[in-house]
């Protein structure tokens, strides 16, 4: 099987620098890189071993529209978010540790980057790249 690669189409900032960025960062440890808002997901990349682990695109497909179902709610419930860790500051990403990866979502008020990884890549480096790239588009 092949990779899955695309172009950023989704988030108002340089979604392609981000992926660059988290690239060298993480080198073969990346697994997926996804732009994605309340409507709608785009895979910028998906590891040929990942595609291979899933059995094809379309099942890539597929269990990218389940997680997109619930990490949709990033969005629509910005309040709730807001409501419940407020006091301590904002909430910008959101990471899921796994038993062999290590998942990141990285959220703006509009669009967000989902990010999986293998192995022992440095989570708070890659949220700091993602960061940095929203924030020279501001």
């Amino acid at each position: 099987m092949e990779r899955i690669r695309n172009e950023p189409e989704l988030t108002g900032f340089d979604a392609a620098a981000a992926f660059e960025a988290v690239s060298e960062v993480a080198g073969d440890d990346l697994r997926a890189f996804v732009e994605y808002d309340a409507e709608a997901f785009n895979p910028l990349f998906v590891a040929e071993r990942v595609v291979d682990d899933l059995g094809n695109p379309e099942n890539v497909d597929a269990f990218a529209e389940k997680l997109h179902f619930n990490y949709k709610l990033d969005f629509t419930e910005r309040e709730m978010y807001a409501d419940l860790y407020g006091p301590l500051g904002g909430v910008d990403a959101f990471a899921v540790y796994l038993d062999d990866q290590t998942i990141v979502r990285y959220v703006t008020d509009e669009a967000g980057i989902y990010v999986s990884l293998d192995g022992d890549t440095d989570t708070d480096r890659v949220v700091d790249l993602i960061a940095e790239t929203v924030e020279d588009e501001e």
